[in-house]
């Protein structure tokens, strides 16, 4: 069993397999089946141009292998076909990662991970080498490194980036098995440890496993949807007679657990909020049980299932207010899915306190409801709005006076609601914008590492008082967003100039910077009208840049080279360690330190100048061979990725030794020199011509690494054994 901090979900088979239960025997029709409708429906799909020419059974291999990765992602995503088979990057340079796909706008942040292996006898398993290749690959991405992967990735980084750079972001690792879900323990102690180490902060990972079983019930479509047949025990029962038969009482948390660690998401078949991630669980229902599982029943608003019957089992008591045992046949949850899924993840991590829990259930049998019916309650159920604890925030009367406090003072909008318009930027702000700026202008960190982690954290007793408690005015609040505001700008004109680590530190940092810089800054007149608070905005920008330096600096130092930083500015420890050294350096007047080279978008001048005539002198790349351009930072990716996309040539150029003009690119023919064309494409793409850029490290033999890196390792190759 994975520790507490690491989710762990083999998610079942229809109606036998135990979540975490072994799957031993391997039907070879069920092979041939998933490796049928592979074939059938990825063949025109999948890319295989990578292994053309190879012998059959190696391109046969890589077919089937990116084809079940690609329903693999349809199983987790919901996606098409076409979706599903484009997100696929297996080949060179993938660095262990066989898929990426990002959630659609208007959904929960998530970002999924996959590793796919295949077996023609359905036996596939998981070995240490490929395991820690791929959490390299994770972490690469994680910082930032889009730059080290292929073309395929290139394709959709700027979506992997915007996601990545939500504070609420959730990535789910799921391993994709043509065989049995149970991993060696030996492997899972490694994706274990590196999940908690992302964990550490609070939950952002999870790790799910498809196998065979699950790719046989996905390629039969419909067909396949299990009838899920369960036991209730209500205790304190009643029956709803008129006008259709339900029953109502309390069930222990013990058996809810049950239900899920047997059906997992099967549960949910008729949800329609089924393609809902679950392990996106609310995690305050989770700490109600575990803190308080006596009042669980009390705070909770309940299950609603709906059964094709309801039957009673022979140790049912006939007596309402007694116990009832019921028997569900084709029983589905249809409210409550983030409750049941609670339950469970509690259950894991305290299972003697979660056990004293109860919650209220309904049962409602369809055995003589009109057609429809259960469609309507599933709609009914799940369309009613959501109470959330910002919500509870806008009933303060302090809420309702700072509103009128921009209204008077300011002639600004201030929303407080949620579903309101928000404003243009210039014409004022919302609630949760007021709430993270004054989180960031407190004298603990904590409160803004709290915000990075999950802004609904704010709204919390102790937090929110801590950021309202002294009755901001409307000076104070106005004045922090922008504060933040342009702190933030500053952060993205910053990031353009900066690869990797120190690019992830731009971008997830930005409140612990924000943090900083407010740290800097004369605050005593913040809410004193006559202040001229553009004096201390003057101050930002340089605050922000030196700020920024030290923070990466001192992420490296503290935590090492490797350590996750999205992790680091989601963790209250962590940024209080990091929040304090620089503040003090700050004061102390220190010097900021030097960025490594590696850090910066353009590095060694010389180095620079030298790689093509290096590299041609040396002969060592091959004329004719095909090179591809990769984005190195995130104002590229975000000025080239459409324009790229609209035409795949754009991105490919052919190396020739000269001196002068070693490329070919492939969309238009003609020679440029590495750093001429990447100035060329900017130019094309965006209408305006960009500053100086380092062309060789854009351009990448796949497998081999960018120019820069091979002019590198043909210099050591001539330096003469001493």
């Amino acid at each position: 069993m994975a520790p507490s901090g690491c989710q762990w979900r083999s998610v079942p088979a229809p109606r036998a397999v135990s979540t975490f239960g072994r799957e031993t025997e391997v039907n070879p029709v069920q092979v041939r089946h998933v490796r049928d409708a592979l074939e059938r429906d990825f063949s025109a799909l999948i890319d295989i141009q990578d292994v053309a020419g190879r012998p059959e059974a190696e391109v046969r291999q890589a077919l089937r292998t990116r084809a079940l990765t690609a329903l693999a992602l349809q199983v987790e995503t919901g996606c098409s076909k076409e979706q599903a088979a484009a997100r696929v990057i297996d080949g060179r340079d993938d660095q262990g990662i066989d898929a990426v796909a990002v959630s659609t706008p208007g959904t929960a942040p998530r970002l999924w991970i996959v590793q796919t292996k295949w077996h023609e006898r359905g036996t596939a398993g998981l070995k240490q080498d490929e395991v820690l290749k791929f959490l390299r690959g994770l972490n690469k991405i994680l910082d930032c490194e889009y730059h080290l992967f292929n073309a395929k990735f290139q394709a959709f980084a700027r979506d992997v980036d915007a996601v990545l750079s939500n504070a609420a972001v959730r990535i789910t690792i799921v391993v994709a098995l043509l065989g049995d879900t149970e991993i060696h323990p030996d492997v899972r102690s490694i994706i274990d440890d590196e999940v908690n180490k992302l964990n550490f902060a609070q939950p952002m990972v999870d790790v799910r496993v498809l196998g065979l079983k699950h790719f046989h019930r996905a390629i039969l479509g419909d067909t396949a949807e299990p009838q899920i047949n369960i036991d209730a025990r209500l205790e304190g029962w009643n029956l709803q007679k008129d006008p259709y038969e339900a029953y109502y009482g309390t069930i222990s948390a013990v058996d809810v657990a049950g239900w899920y660690e047997e059906h997992g998401r099967g549960l949910f078949a008729k949800n329609i909020r089924d393609s809902l991630d679950l392990t996106e669980v609310n995690t305050s229902i989770t700490e109600t049980l575990l803190n308080n599982p006596d009042h669980f029943w009390y705070f909770n608003n309940g299950i609603t299932v709906l059964c094709d019957s309801v039957g009673k089992t022979p140790k049912y008591i006939p007596t309402p207010g007694g116990i009832g045992e019921f028997s569900l046949v084709g029983a589905s949850v249809v409210n409550g899915a983030q409750t049941v899924a609670a339950i469970h993840r509690a259950m894991k991590q305290k299972p003697e306190t979660a056990a004293r829990g109860q919650v209220i259930v309904r049962l409602i049998s369809l055995e003589k409801c009109p057609e429809g019916f259960g469609l309507e309650v599933t709609q009914k159920t799940n369309t009613q709005n959501q109470v959330e604890s910002r919500d509870f925030a806008a009933l303060d009367r302090d809420q309702t006076r700072l509103r009128e406090d921009f209204a008077i003072s300011l002639g600004k909008t201030y929303v407080i609601k949620r579903g309101e318009r928000e404003p243009d930027p210039d014409q004022g702000c919302s609630i949760v914008e007021v709430a993270v700026a004054l989180a960031c202008a407190h004298r603990n960190s904590e409160l803004a590492a709290r915000a990075k982690r999950d802004e609904a954290l704010l709204w919390e007793g102790s937090t929110y008082r801590s950021i309202f408690g002294k009755h901001p005015n409307a000076f104070r609040a106005w004045r922090a967003v922008l504060l933040l505001r342009m702190v933030r700008a500053e952060l993205e004109s910053s990031a353009r100039d900066l690869v990797g680590r120190a690019a992830a530190v731009a971008t997830y940092g930005d409140l612990l910077i924000a943090h900083i810089v407010f740290q800097n800054i004369d605050v005593s007149a913040l809410d004193e009208p006559s202040a001229d608070w553009n004096v201390q905005m003057g101050r930002v920008p340089s605050l922000t840049a030196s700020a920024l330096e030290r923070v990466i600096v001192a992420i490296d130092d503290e935590f090492g080279a490797s350590s996750q930083v999205i992790a680091t500015c989601r963790s209250s420890e962590r940024s209080q360690i990091v929040a304090r050294r620089v503040l003090r350096d700050m004061l102390s007047g220190e010097k900021a330190p030097t960025l490594p080279s590696a850090y910066r978008s353009t590095s060694d001048g010389r180095r620079r100048l030298n790689a093509v005539e290096v590299l041609v002198d040396s002969r060592y790349i091959p004329d004719g061979t095909i090179l591809e351009f990769r984005p190195r930072t995130k104002p590229e990716r975000a000025a080239l990725a459409s324009w790229l996309a609209a035409d795949p040539k754009r991105g490919q150029a052919s190396w020739q030794n000269n001196r002068a003009s070693a490329l070919i690119w492939a969309a238009d023919g003609k020679r440029y020199s590495p750093t001429g064309l990447v100035m060329a494409m900017l130019e094309m793409a965006t209408g305006t011509r960009p500053k100086a850029v380092q062309g060789t490290s854009r351009w990448y033999w796949p497998g081999n690494g960018s120019l820069v890196e091979l002019a590198e390792k043909a210099r050591n190759e001539d330096v003469p054994d001493e």
